[in-house]
């Protein structure tokens, strides 16, 4: 990775959620009551780029990605206005509609129900993101692998379109990086497979480290069980590290690497929500690794950054500038692993 480069681009999904809470869930052919609702950032890249620019709004941020040319669509591109990222390489379509997630959260129980609309996102294709590989960063993030149809798709020797950007991207001089998400894809280990040995950085939790190895992983796990399933993820042929999180904390595992780090022990009180927090966690070990910080200290501003997520129920609200977010391990502690 060049000295030289700076800064970090986040290809994948842009997603809008619309989030409503509701007085009670209905019965069906009922009315729930709307008492409160907010449009807020949604999907991988939309969350994290807004997360890297909450940590530090002086990092080179790029976007990329599909949009619709509708209402949603023009709600992402004047998110991206207020946090000053590049959409020079955000493409736009006429014809698919602007993904996005009516998030259901019931008042008393705070249970919360997703109703997803896919959109512009299936149709995300590698020669959307090709341009984005002429930008000088330092950081290449894909995400969601095998939730993005025309990249997972196979070809007939093997291959994807997300493996072959994610090399192309290396080839360039960039550090890949790709994440998962907690859908069942009952071919979700042949898709992300072709992508393995592109990748210097793969994050994923318990549930989907289980999925791609054919696993019943039943929650909770202990730090051992999590390092074996980072290594286990490893083995698939992954080139860089594996970075496993779960509600207790998150382990890396690499050819050098190999770490524990536990969570920030929030008090249940200041917990407002979890979307997104997986995310969060992601742009904290990210910009951390970006400042060439050590891995033991890019883990540490991961779960801070993770703790700050949890105190808001949106995606990204809760995210501060980076040192505040370590100041919440300084002051609440962290969790022993065991």
């Amino acid at each position: 990775m060049s000295e030289t480069r700076r800064g970090i681009i986040a290809a994948g999904h842009w997603i809008v959620d619309h989030v409503k809470r509701i007085d009670a869930w209905p019965e069906p052919a009922t009315l729930a009551r709307i008492e409160h609702q907010q449009l807020a950032n949604g999907g991988f890249a939309f969350n994290l780029l807004a997360d890297l620019a909450a940590l530090d709004p002086d990092c080179p941020l790029h976007t990329g990605g599909l949009v619709g040319e509708d209402g949603n669509g023009g709600f992402v591109r004047a998110q991206c206005r207020r946090l000053k990222l590049d959409t020079a390489r955000l493409q736009s379509s006429a014809e698919f509609p602007t993904s996005y997630t009516d998030v259901m959260t019931e008042t008393g129980s705070g249970r919360r129900t997703f109703f997803h609309s896919p959109g512009a996102n299936e149709h995300l294709s590698e020669a959307h993101l090709r341009p984005l590989l002429q930008i000088p960063a330092r950081i290449f993030c894909l995400g969601y692998l095998g939730f993005l149809p025309a990249l997972d798709a196979l070809a007939p020797d093997g291959t994807n379109g997300a493996a072959q950007l994610l090399q192309s991207a290396r080839a360039a001089g960039m550090l890949t990086a790709a994440d998962l998400v907690s859908a069942r894809n009952p071919r979700l280990r042949e898709q992300v497979l072709p992508c393995l040995p592109q990748l210097d950085l793969l994050f994923l939790n318990e549930w989907e480290a289980g999925q791609l190895l054919g696993q019943d992983v039943r929650a909770p796990v202990s730090s051992h069980q999590a390092m074996e399933l980072a290594q286990s993820v490893r083995r698939l042929g992954v080139r860089g590290t594996v970075a496993l999180h779960f509600p207790e904390g998150v382990v890396a595992v690499g050819e050098k690497e190999c770490l524990a780090q536990g969570s920030v022990q929030l008090p249940a009180q200041q917990i407002q929500g979890t979307v997104g927090a997986g995310d969060a966690l992601a742009a904290g070990v990210l910009f951390g690794r970006h400042q060439a910080m050590s891995w033991p200290e890019s883990l540490k501003l991961g779960v801070c950054a993770a703790a700050a997520c949890l105190t808001a129920p949106t995606a990204s609200d809760g995210l501060k500038p980076w040192k505040q977010c370590l100041e919440l391990g300084s002051e609440f502690g962290f969790k022993p692993l065991v």
